[in-house]
């Protein structure tokens, strides 16, 4: 489950995940264990064998790039409606474009999760096609996937839990390509199999987000938090991970004031779980100070956006992405409230930071690079009203 953010509110949005580094064990239940292999090869014990996951950053950057080159040229041919859902699967891939080893760390890590999802339907299909699955999955072939997942859907007499896994397979192969109407819709038929699964709805809460349906998001995230509440009690990963999306779509909405109570909790909770200088509680507080943001309280947002600032430092140094954004998100905090010196240095650190990391070029770069030239400009105007008055 993804954790949702707020960045760059009325200045740029740019989308970035929280990953957990790989290069050490990560037990993930059901016997599945990830270890980091040589050549950039992960092997996943499933407890009947290893599927071996061989896909390497560069392939994944090559892959994500020739999609961007087809939805860029579908967009073109496209008519208004189909253009809509386009430029969403245009901005979520670009998303993973600014910072690819991030997403290729994360893409490994959900494609080792997916692995151990299947784990779960075991002894309701045949371990032979069971073991295919899970390597056709780990090896990246899509076309052998969905011949298998056919089989299984076909094979077994214990319909609704292997078809809701099914569906919930096939609308994670649809997410990775970027197809997130495909994808509600298979994964509605997951949850709809099997309504107790809490992963399942939570997912389905995140691609409504996507979509930009953000009444059925809230829906399902509240849903979810129930479900996550009762199994977990407060003070759980998955608990403050759901408060924090449904903050993000209500702050999506418009809601604030609702986006800042869930933000507050799961900021509670995730300093409980993690202490001060963790990224899921930089998130948080970087969520809260975008909301404030919006409501005007600009020193209430800046008091937040300064503490994501100070521990991302901590986490990953000056030349990261992360560190980049909320350099542009204090510089526009700062901006709003009138304090033109102390935004140009923000401004001026977030726009280096963009064409060092991302290219004089990228869109993203772009949009801080507009920032800071809408600031020099209200400069020039104020030292101009300045000169008129004497």
């Amino acid at each position: 489950m993804s954790r949702l953010q707020s960045l760059l509110g009325h200045c740029v949005l740019i989308l970035l995940g929280i990953i957990n580094p790989l290069g050490h064990s990560v037990t993930l239940g059901d016997g599945i264990e990830l270890t980091a292999g040589k050549a950039g090869i992960s092997v996943v014990s499933t407890g009947s064998g290893d599927a071996r996951i061989r896909l390497t950053l560069q392939q994944y950057e090559t892959a994500l790039k020739r999609r961007e080159k087809a939805l860029e040229t579908r967009f073109i041919k496209a008519n208004a409606e189909e253009r809509q859902h386009l430029e969403i699967q245009l901005h979520a891939l670009q998303g993973h474009l600014q910072n690819t080893r991030q997403g290729y760390q994360e893409h490994i890590e959900d494609l080792t999760k997916r692995i151990a999802q299947l784990a779960s339907i075991r002894g309701k299909v045949s371990d032979e096609l069971l073991s295919q699955t899970q390597q056709a999955l780990a090896d990246g072939n899509t076309q052998q996937l969905e011949r298998l997942l056919d089989q299984m859907a076909t094979q077994t007499t214990s319909t609704h839990q292997v078809t809701a896994e099914v569906n919930y397979q096939r609308c994670q192969i649809a997410k990775d390509e970027f197809r997130y109407r495909q994808a509600f819709t298979l994964c509605q038929h997951a949850v709809q199999s099997a309504p107790d699964r809490t992963d399942y709805l939570s997912e389905l809460a995140d691609l409504a987000h996507s979509l930009g349906d953000y009444n059925k998001a809230v829906e399902y995230y509240e849903q979810a938090l129930a479900s996550y509440l009762k199994t977990y009690g407060e003070d759980h990963p998955d608990v403050a991970i759901s408060r924090n999306n449904l903050g993000a779509t209500w702050d999506a909405r418009g809601e604030y004031e609702k986006a800042i109570g869930h933000y507050e909790q799961a900021l509670a909770s995730d300093l409980k779980t993690y202490g001060e200088d963790h990224p899921d509680v930089a998130i948080d507080r970087n969520n809260l100070g975008m909301a404030w943001l919006a409501l005007g309280e600009y020193e209430k947002a800046i008091a937040y956006l300064e503490k994501a600032l100070a521990s991302d430092l901590k986490t990953y140094g000056d030349n990261h992405l992360q560190v980049a954004t909320y350099h542009n998100n204090l510089g526009g905090a700062w901006h709003a409230l009138g304090e033109y010196k102390k935004a140009y240095d923000y401004l001026a650190l977030a726009l280096a930071g963009f064409e060092k990391i991302m290219g004089i070029n990228h869109p993203s770069t772009r949009g801080v690079r507009a920032n800071y030239q809408q600031l020099l400009a209200d400069i020039q105007d104020q030292e101009a009203e300045s000169s008129a008055r004497q």
